[in-house]
């Protein structure tokens, strides 16, 4: 055997994978269960293994250096093999008591988590779910442990994240089923400016993850047909919807809504229908240090199935 290997401990690993997470010797401690006079110890151990003071301190935190950031690649594809070296996972979804932190756009949850947890109660019903609301840069958030799986619009260029496509979000409009353009083959853009335009919210930090040809045409429709509502709350812009002549801006989603054919329904409309280039992909995408994880493995597939059923159109279903 390597001397040098066996003088290291693997428990400083994992501390050093925390570490480049946290980026902070208090969360650190926390996230391990230990004291944070424990993680300085294992910081210090740490620095004399590898011979480089692998962070500096700042107000913030900690910055990791070029020895840390090269150790982080290296981690990445070490923690898994060992993981398997020592013994692979256990999973029964029946009795699992694990929580998932997952991070949805309003417009896409309000169809997703009421299906997603009916289904949970069935096959795993002590697994907990916690909805985030959907933010421009989901990655600090998953590096840190505080996210597990975030829809996201642009697929990530860093390979220690993992992304699946899911499909596309497609402009539609959306009228109550007695609307006077409800009976209309065809629906023109012009049509709708005699009525009332509702829609999500769409604030900064959406912009810049929603940066799409589909935000033109929204914001053009929400400029000229001078918006009666806007809210981050679907049901809130359905319950308006289905009780006035009110015309929602929305997409592809609403339609698994359980009001949707019943309540209201889709309008055609040749200038939005079939235009791929205002298709906005959709990725699910979590952390490549979960791809050891037999759990997260297993609610990863089931978010993939449940996302895909309502985002239609899809094709080429893969892992990026």
């Amino acid at each position: 055997m390597n001397r040098s290997l066996a003088r290291v401990d693997l428990n400083l690993l994992v501390t050093m994978d925390v570490l480049l997470r946290e980026r902070n010797v208090s969360r650190a401690s926390e996230v391990l269960f230990v004291s944070q006079s424990a993680v300085s110890r294992a910081l210090a151990r740490l620095r004399a293994t590898f011979d480089d003071p692998l962070f500096t301190r700042v107000s913030t935190g900690l910055v990791p250096t070029e020895k840390a950031l090269l150790i982080e690649k290296q981690l990445l594809v070490l923690l898994p093999q060992l993981q398997q070296v020592f013994g692979s996972e256990q999973f029964d979804p029946y009795v699992a008591d694990n929580s998932f932190a997952i991070s949805m756009p309003a417009f896409l949850s309000s169809a997703l988590f009421p299906k997603l947890v009916l289904r949970l109660q069935n096959i795993a019903p002590k697994v907990t779910i916690t909805e985030h609301s959907a933010k421009a840069n989901p990655y600090p958030a998953i590096d840190q442990g505080y996210i597990d799986f975030a829809l996201h619009f642009i697929q990530p260029a860093n390979a220690k994240y993992v992304a699946t496509h899911l499909g596309s979000l497609r402009p539609q409009l959306f009228v109550r089923n007695s609307h006077p353009l409800s009976k209309n083959k065809e629906v023109t853009l012009q049509d709708t400016i005699a009525f009332p335009m509702i829609g999500m919210v769409v604030d900064e930090d959406q912009h810049h993850s929603f940066n799409a040809p589909i935000l033109q045409v929204y914001k053009d429709l929400m400029h000229e047909n001078r918006p009666i509502l806007r809210s981050s709350q679907t049901q809130v812009l359905v319950d308006v919807l289905v009780k006035t002549d009110a015309i929602l801006f929305g997409t592809n989603s609403i339609q698994a809504l359980p009001d949707f054919g019943e309540h209201f329904i889709q309008l055609p409309s040749p200038e939005l229908d079939g235009k791929e280039a205002l298709a906005v992909p959709a990725y699910l995408i979590h952390h490549q240090r979960c791809s050891s994880s037999v759990a997260h493995l297993w609610m990863q597939t089931i978010l993939i199935e449940e996302l895909s059923a309502l985002l239609p159109h899809n094709s080429n279903l893969r892992d990026i």
